[in-house]
């Protein structure tokens, strides 16, 4: 059935005009050579030799090999081969899910406008695009090329792609032969949890190419074909689709899911809004129109909207990588007493913690369609408080001393709970310790907090001495995590600037130990 339908597809595609050979059209000869298989006629293979014969000698034998090669779904194939065709969803399988598999957790709740979500898988260097239908189901597969080095991006320039949950901020279009294809979508790299981790960098593109590309050989950004980016381009919307890189693909367990189902549905939206997250408000247009002062100077303004205009939440939508996680509230706001002026709003909230119980507000930002849609809801908040001068308050009885030891506890306080952004404020500018400076005194600690789940210090035998503004202060320093311990003599020197004692150097060396003693043998 599969040879005679070849046969009937041959006379089709293969045109007398385009390959005469002696009068008679070469479609016309394979389509005899083939028919003597399918016949019932005596010695078709000595027929069917000496036609084959006939097409060798007008140099015609490699055609007839390929077309015979050609699979018969190919011509029966209902989606022409340059169409798009979804890709069969892939076999992951949550039971035997391996160690450095990540599994990309969502969930949704009511009326969500973009109900699609673009994943990167840089191990398969494949960029995926499912769509929440009531279940997740992916829609098309393509293939792609990340950073040419492994890892998550940290600085600038070292050749890695970033992993987190990110959003379109712009697009671009070039018809001329450039390295970035004819289009590049710029993501929000770094997002408010890379900067609280201390990642740098920017200009991570998902781009196009305009040769073939070998896996993993970008500088750090996300590489697809000019045909099969044009295909992805539409259903990426700015500010709205999430883009999520990880390393190694996996899909959540059911009950993975339950959990972030039912944090959705417990969700007290007023403690959001409220408390003091890490990094100040921040406001993103989706018609970018105006300056990066213009709308700092809202975001501020914004940030006192949390008892103004009354706000109707329509959908919510959460998605988990790791301890990052990202809850999008779809809204519309309006002015109190004005009905008629309304305000779509997507407030996006960046959130870090080991649990659901634990997850700590790291940004809130605030995503509207164009500028005067921001000013109108910044005009809806209440007036700026007015900030009286105060006395300045006298030093705290007790003298440099209670200071001090009131400053460690909270350098302490912060090191365990791995609050970097607060644990820093402890060290000056200046800060020597270990063989690095401020910087990369930070970068060393963002590591360590990634790789320890539990820290634990102890400080014994606490000694303090103050010679003007500068003091000096020595302890034995217990430390212990899931991975690491040790013990030993640590000397700190502090500085005072601005009212405030500051780290300005570190100093530590291990307390010697004497060597166990070789277990008894046992007696005889």
């Amino acid at each position: 059935m599969v040879l005679g339908h070849c046969i009937q597809t041959l006379h089709v595609i293969i045109s007398p005009e385009i390959c005469p050979s002696r009068g008679r059209p070469l479609g016309s000869q394979v389509v005899v050579v083939l028919g003597h298989f399918s016949s019932g006629q005596p010695n078709p293979l000595r027929k069917a030799r000496a036609m084959s014969l006939n097409l060798l000698r007008s140099g015609l034998v490699l055609l007839l090999v390929s077309i015979l090669a050609l699979p018969a779904q190919l011509f029966a194939a209902e989606i022409p081969p340059t169409a798009v065709k979804p890709a069969p969803a892939p076999t992951y399988h949550p039971l035997t899910r391996s160690a450095q598999a990540t599994p990309v957790v969502y969930c949704y709740h009511g009326v969500v406008p973009d109900p699609r979500l673009v994943v990167v898988d840089k191990s398969r260097q494949r960029l995926l695009v499912f769509q929440y239908l009531g279940q997740l189901g992916l829609e098309y597969e393509y293939p792609c090329a990340s950073g040419e080095q492994q890892g998550k991006k940290s600085v600038s320039a070292d050749k890695r792609t970033p992993e987190g949950v990110y959003f379109i901020t712009h697009r671009f279009k070039d018809r001329k032969i450039t390295i970035f294809g004819d289009r590049a979508l710029h993501l929000n790299y770094p997002n408010a949890s890379d900067q609280t981790q201390g990642r740098k960098g920017d200009g991570i593109y998902i781009h196009g190419s305009n040769v073939d590309f070998k896996s993993r050989s970008s500088n750090g950004c996300l590489v697809l074909s000019n045909q099969d980016l044009a295909r992805v381009e539409p259903m990426i919307r700015e500010q709205s689709t999430p883009v999520i890189l990880v390393d190694r693909l996996d899909l959540p367990t059911l009950a993975e899911r339950e959990q972030a189902c039912e944090f959705l549905r417990t969700l007290d939206l007023s403690l959001l809004a409220s408390g003091q997250p890490r990094l100040p408000d921040e406001l993103s247009l989706i018609k970018n129109q105006a300056k990066g002062a213009d709308l700092k100077a809202l975001a501020q303004d914004l940030s006192r909207l949390g008892s103004g205009p009354a706000a109707k939440t329509e959908g919510l939508a959460l998605w988990g990588v790791g301890d990052q996680w990202v809850l999008v509230l779809h809204q519309t706001w309006g002015g109190a007493g004005n009905r008629k002026k309304v305000v779509s709003v997507s407030r996006r909230f960046y959130l870090e913690g080991p649990t659901y119980q634990k997850l700590q507000v790291v940004q809130r930002q605030w995503v509207v369609a164009d500028l005067p849609q921001a000013r109108l809801l910044a005009s809806w908040a209440p007036p700026k408080p007015v900030v009286v001068a105060a006395r300045r308050a006298p030093a705290p009885a007790g003298g440099p001393e209670q200071q001090i030891t009131k400053t460690l506890g909270q350098w302490l306080a912060a090191w365990q709970s791995k609050r970097l952004r607060q644990y820093m404020t402890f060290y000056a500018k200046d800060f020597k310790g270990g063989g690095r400076n401020w910087r990369q005194w930070r970068r060393h600690k963002a590591y360590l907090n990634r790789v320890y789940k539990k820290i634990e210090v102890k400080l014994l035998d606490l000694q303090i001495k103050v010679s003007g503004g500068r003091a000096t202060v020595t302890f034995v320093q217990d430390y212990s995590s899931d991975h690491h311990r040790d013990k030993g003599y640590k000397t700190i020197h502090l500085v005072e600037r601005q009212g405030r004692w500051q780290i300005q150097r570190e100093d530590w060396r291990a307390i010697e130990t004497a060597p166990a003693k070789p277990a008894a043998p046992p007696r005889s």
